[in-house]
């Protein structure tokens, strides 16, 4: 009987590795199954990927060295397919849930079509499932809730529609959820509230409504919050960051939240932006913003904000750009707002600010933008010649009440590209110096009392500026400039592209290198004293759309190719 027992040990032993052998032969070729099944489903690939190359995906070779495949090293499963930015197009087989030891799925950037297979659901080791940047359309399948193991979920820029499904926040260990730029539609799940391991949520461009769960900000390891641009509404908690200490981006511009703003900011120890505009926020700029010591960004735009800009807003450091157009904020910029060394863009736009420009905001070094046009403020623009504000790109000063003359240190702002002095109380010549801005796109000084240089018409600013080879616009307009338009006007013919300089005394005859301004779309020299005839010249102004003559005292004919 022992000799029996120990013949049928030996038996197995020598049996055993062929039954393992034919185990994982019969995986590994359902492996190779789904993939090629995956495979028959591209309906194009470009020929100069390894995805097309010569023996690659064939089943003449081991699919574990197939482009984009990866495998574990001791069963030789399948485990990830990574094809992103391969240029593919076609759909996802639903044989793709054979793969059952698949961890991670890429395809993002390529062109797949048609529905999500609801089949996904079976990867139950699947962790990331990254497919944005295709052409997916339909809904999300709500048995996706099936993959407990994902981490990563990313459907992105897709044309997905429907709604989100509310067994997503059945996913316990989901870090990341980017749903954005689709066409999805109806509330927000409050089960996303229940998330505990979630970390960035990005529902951003959408069509979503209904209000916001309040319980995705009692979410501890919550970073992003993003949900710009859909019809969300619902008011901000207090104390914003007592359950999400680590909330550091909350975007939600373009919605309909209302309600004050968030009085206390103690827990907010690492927002570093607040992207707030566009919605129906009332009250006014807490003072508590005053303590968010990484803040880098805060947009505040078109609400109903009102009050005062807090000075405490000086004490934020880090700060990068300070955003609050289109509201109804009153009072005058904080003096030391100059002490932000890190300041890009400061935005005031459309209130009912009052007081001068503190002259230090000009020593802002990293300053590029500076939009204070459409609000009350008074007096001379700063005129100490050390400004220099040397990246200095946008100064919008329009609609004002600024008098007194253009500063002569512009010329030192050499990064300048739009300055729009228009509708102030400016008077003076206009300084020769702004030739000096070979950057220059856009001038606009209309509606001012400001004059040219005295004395020789051929070194006007108008001259200098034509010394530059970015200029696109002009506009001068309702000023007694009282000047000739020069021959240099010329050297702007490959970058000039509206004249706007109606009603400002230009005397003179029109020059013939006008006809010079190949890309010029609109002429407006209405309402001058211009003399002579029209230039024959103008028949080089091929691209001009628009012309405006009138009240001027010249003679001939505009040619007939231009009409």
């Amino acid at each position: 009987m022992p000799s029996i027992l120990l013949l049928l040990l030996l038996a197995f032993l020598l049996v055993q590795p062929c039954i393992s052998h034919l185990s994982q032969s019969s995986n590994n070729f359902t492996d190779q199954s789904a993939l090629i099944a995956f495979k028959s489903k591209i309906t194009f690939a470009p020929n100069d990927t390894a995805f097309t190359a010569a023996g690659n995906w064939s089943t003449t070779t081991n699919f574990c060295e197939w482009f984009g495949v990866s495998c574990s090293r001791r069963r030789q499963r399948f485990t990830a397919l990574n094809l992103s930015y391969v240029g593919l197009h076609g759909t996802i087989s639903p044989l793709i849930s054979n793969l059952s030891f698949l961890v991670s799925l890429d395809l993002s950037n390529n062109s797949f079509y048609g529905f999500l297979p609801h089949e996904i659901s079976r990867l139950h080791r699947l962790r990331v499932l990254t497919l944005q940047f295709n052409l997916l359309e339909g809904s999300i399948p709500p048995t996706i809730h099936n993959c407990q193991k994902l981490e990563y979920l990313s459907l992105r820029n897709n044309k997905l529609s429907g709604g989100i499904p509310k067994e997503l926040g059945m996913l316990p260990m989901l870090r990341e959820l980017h749903l954005h730029s689709n066409s999805l539609i109806g509330a927000i799940p409050w089960s996303l509230g229940n998330m505990s391991s979630l970390k960035i949520l990005n529902l951003q461009f959408n069509n979503l409504t209904g209000t916001f769960p309040r319980d995705i900000f009692n979410l501890s390891f919550i970073t992003v919050i993003a949900i710009t641009k859909n019809h969300i509404s619902g008011t901000l908690p207090m104390n914003l960051c007592k359950h999400c200490p680590n909330l550091q981006r909350l975007y939600i511009s373009f919605n309909e939240f209302s309600g004050k703003l968030p009085s206390q900011f103690n827990h907010c120890r690492e927002i570093l932006l607040l992207s707030l505009s566009l919605n129906k926020f009332s009250g006014n700029i807490p003072k508590g913003l005053g303590s968010l010591e990484k803040l880098e960004f805060i947009t505040l735009s078109i609400n109903n904000l009102t009050g005062n800009i807090p000075p405490i807003i000086s004490n934020l450091s880090m700060l990068q750009e300070f955003n609050i157009d289109y509201n109804n904020i009153e009072g005058s910029i904080p003096s030391d707002l100059w002490r932000l060394p890190n300041l890009t863009v400061l935005g005031a736009y459309e209130n009912d600010l009052t007081g001068t420009i503190p002259q230090n905001i000009f020593n802002i070094t990293s300053l590029k933008k500076l939009h204070l046009a459409a609000n009350s403020f008074s007096g001379d623009l700063p005129l100490d010649t050390r400004i220099s504000c040397p990246n200095l790109e946008i100064l919008a000063l329009f609609s004002n009440k600024f008098s007194g003359r253009i500063p002569s240190y512009l010329s030192n702002c050499s990064n300048l590209i739009e300055v729009d002095f228009s509708r102030n109380f400016l008077s003076g010549p206009i300084p020769i110096s702004l030739g000096n801005l070979k950057f220059i796109k856009i001038l606009r000084l209309a509606y001012n009392q400001l004059t040219g240089e005295p004395g020789d018409q051929e070194h006007s600013f108008l001259t200098s500026l034509a010394s530059g080879r970015f200029l696109e616009e002009i506009t001068t307009s309702l000023n007694p400039l009282n000047i000739s338009i020069p021959d240099a006007i010329e050297n702007l013919s490959d970058s000039l592209q509206y004249i706007f300089a109606d009603e400002c005394q230009i005397k003179g005859q029109i020059p013939m290198g006008i006809g010079s301004l190949k890309n010029l779309n609109l002429l407006d020299l209405w309402g001058n004293s211009l003399t002579g005839k029209i230039p024959s010249t103008f028949v080089g102004l091929e691209s001009l759309q628009r012309l405006y003559l009138d009240e001027n005292k010249i003679e001939g004919f505009i040619p007939k190719q231009l009409c």
